[in-house]
């Protein structure tokens, strides 16, 4: 009976041993699952739209969130003469717009997502104006440095600008390598400021009752529209 007894106790313990997990192997599993959390569900992207040209490097979280981190810019540049009242006038206008952004996707389906972030602005429009030739003022002909130049710069009061949209399409494909998706949404940059800077016969312009007639013009543009077309690759 003492015989039977003690081997039956020695199974029991065998088979506890058995069931119960090691440390080394349960952290070494655990291991495994972070490295390979971090290792999958990488990819590449190249978009266009109203915030530029650029790039971004994505990493995706389950099946739900999607980080992107990435930079766009966007530099037009436009020469136009203009006849004013049968003299030509030269006009210089310059649009800057783009910058670093960081955004979060939720994918609430497979076609649909909620998007949150900021961008270090770098917009800024600027028109500058300055006479081709002479130009008549009463019985004189003006020289063009004797009329002078004016130039108006625009920009945003902040620096980094909160974003917030909606997106159709994945901008990470889970099942397929390449993905394709459309953001729309707006950058916030509070009330833009105006400079203004003449000088010349035009130097009584850049007024500072000007400035503000600018300012109180501009001050309903305190968001930057969003519209922008994404082309994936999923690396792992």
């Amino acid at each position: 009976m003492k015989k039977y007894s003690g081997a039956l106790w020695q199974a029991l313990m065998l088979l506890l041993i058995s069931l119960a997990p090691l440390p080394g192997v349960a952290k070494s599993k655990k291991s495994d699952s972070e490295k390979s959390a971090w290792t999958s569900q990488w990819g590449i992207g190249l978009n266009a739209g109203t915030f530029g040209v650029g790039g971004e490097v994505i990493k995706g979280f389950g099946q739900k969130i999607d980080l992107r981190a990435g930079y766009s810019a966007l530099n037009l540049k436009i020469d136009q003469n203009m006849d004013i009242q049968g003299s030509s006038v030269a006009l210089i206008g310059r649009l800057h717009t783009g910058g670093a952004h960081l955004k979060a996707n939720y994918n609430l389906t497979n076609w649909f997502h909620l998007t949150l972030g900021a961008a270090s602005t770098r917009t800024s429009v600027s028109i500058a104006a300055g006479a081709n030739g002479t130009l008549p003022y009463e019985d004189l002909q003006v020289k063009p440095e004797d009329v002078g130049n004016l130039e108006i710069l625009l920009y945003p009061s902040w620096t980094v600008s909160p974003y917030a949209g909606i997106g159709f399409g994945r901008t990470l494909n889970r099942s397929k390598r390449l993905g394709f998706s459309m953001d729309l949404g707006a950058f916030y940059h509070s009330t833009p400021q105006a400079i203004l800077y003449g000088n010349g016969m035009l130097t009584p312009t850049a007024s500072e009752k000007n400035i503000m007639v600018i300012g109180n013009i501009i001050a309903p543009y305190a968001w930057w529209p969003m519209l922008n077309f994404e082309l994936t690759y999923r690396i792992f």
